[in-house]
């Protein structure tokens, strides 16, 4: 029996033996790829759809506050600072203006507003031309009522430029859309 399991083992130890060339070419420096450009003959974002969201910081959360937000014209909003947002990591949480997530998600539809990337621009207060934090985000999760379709939530993770997201992508083909992964 002992010498059963031995075999077992070393028949599922598997060695890989590797030529000097293959070794080199792990060794060498990385390549950088090629800056990414847009192909000839198809559309460019538009820059005048360029949108930067403004937001308040806000100091505390729960449903109390979330209502008296909404009641004043303010969107509670959540920003996760880390790459994997559905399990926690830091957030900030902000408020954002109604109207102008209303407009967004009414001009670009849904499923477009959720994979796009926004400028969000943290402000002490929404006329204030003081800054306190600019940083790229990218909706995650919008929240709406069941009766009005009202939005009541937003939800945006942090996007820099060297963090890979999942995002799901419409597709617009002919009268109908669908939305891929």
């Amino acid at each position: 029996m002992l010498i059963r399991h031995r075999q077992i083992l070393t028949n599922g130890l598997h060695l890989r033996h590797f030529c000097q060339s293959s070794a080199a070419a792990v060794l060498q420096d990385p390549i950088e790829p090629p800056p990414l450009t847009y192909l000839e003959g198809l559309l460019r974002p538009d820059p005048k759809y360029e949108e930067i969201i403004r937001a308040i910081p806000r100091s505390s959360s729960g449903k109390n506050i979330s209502a008296k937000e909404r009641k004043v014209g303010r969107i509670p909003s959540i920003v996760f600072e880390q790459e994997d947002g559905q399990h926690g990591g830091n957030k900030r949480i902000i408020s954002v203006r109604t109207n102008q997530i209303r407009k967004l998600v009414n001009h670009m539809g849904r499923s477009f507003f959720l994979s796009r990337l926004f400028d969000l621009e943290v402000a002490p207060d929404f006329e204030s031309d003081e800054i306190i934090e600019k940083v790229r985000v990218l909706p995650r999760k919008l929240h709406l009522h069941a009766g009005t379709d009202a939005v009541l939530n937003v939800t945006f993770i942090r996007a820099p430029s060297h963090a890979l997201l999942k995002v799901d992508v419409p597709l617009v083909l002919g009268e109908k859309m669908c939305l891929m992964d």
